[in-house]
């Protein structure tokens, strides 16, 4: 399933509340506000929340889960009466952590190393399974980053990757991440190919050219009219 669900239940002797409300917490930020109400459900974008009152029990429903939603979760209820005062009310919250789901995984490991500089190698490790854990590390002749998740939406599929880099030319990539290495000269890459599919609409240029000139005339005209009406005032 493409969804998950944090069902809260507290407790209210007098079930004398006014609404339960939702909060995310992601690494190292505040809370982020997600949606309260009081009684039924309520529709989101991307959240679904629903109260009963008579069970004094709410449910907060996640839609289409991404690795993005990866927080801690909290339900906090705003009570009525004196002897909880007006503040909220919070849970011990509930941790989220999304895996993406990557079909078919075949890791590899590619050295990318530029043209321009000999001095600088990077390493890039490629659709690994979710499991596999890449830590950030910064050694002394290399740095690598923590792993992140690519959603490649046109292909419907997505991808682990990790990227680890150093001054050094003889950076090993093969015992960076312990897989399948393959130098980056079995994969050239052909720069007019690329050039080509940026090329410049002239037709286009003329247009926002003659737009850019349009503007200024019509700013000179409107400038000279009202000079001339101040003048005319004037005497």
């Amino acid at each position: 399933k493409d969804y998950v669900e944090f069902p809260c239940q507290y407790n209210i002797p007098d079930k004398n509340f006014e609404s339960v409300y939702w909060y995310l917490q992601r690494a190292d930020q505040r809370f982020t506000y997600i949606g309260h109400t009081s009684q039924g459900t309520v529709e989101l974008e991307h959240y679904q929340l629903f109260v009963n009152r008579k069970l004094l029990s709410s449910t907060l429903t996640i839609k289409h889960v991404q690795p993005r939603d990866k927080a801690i979760y909290y339900c906090a209820v705003r009570h009525c009466g004196n002897n909880y005062g007006q503040g909220l009310i919070f849970g011990q919250g509930t941790s989220l952590s999304v895996l993406p789901s990557i079909q078919n995984p075949d890791p590899a490991v590619y050295q990318l190393k530029s043209p321009e500089s000999s001095n600088i190698s990077v390493c890039l490790f490629t659709d690994f399974d979710s499991e596999i854990n890449v830590e950030p590390s910064t050694e002394s002749n290399m740095t690598r980053l923590k792993s992140t998740s690519l959603d490649m939406k046109t292909m419907d599929s997505k991808s682990n990757g990790a990227l680890a880099w150093s001054n050094s030319f003889d950076l090993g990539c093969n015992s960076t991440f312990n897989y399948t290495f393959h130098s980056s000269s079995e994969f050239p890459c052909d720069a007019n190919v690329v050039e080509k599919g940026f090329e410049t609409d002239m037709n286009l240029n003329f247009y926002n050219l003659l737009v850019i000139v349009l503007r200024i005339t019509f700013l000179k005209v409107v400038g000279f009219n009202l000079l001339m009406t101040l003048r005319l005032w004037s005497s």
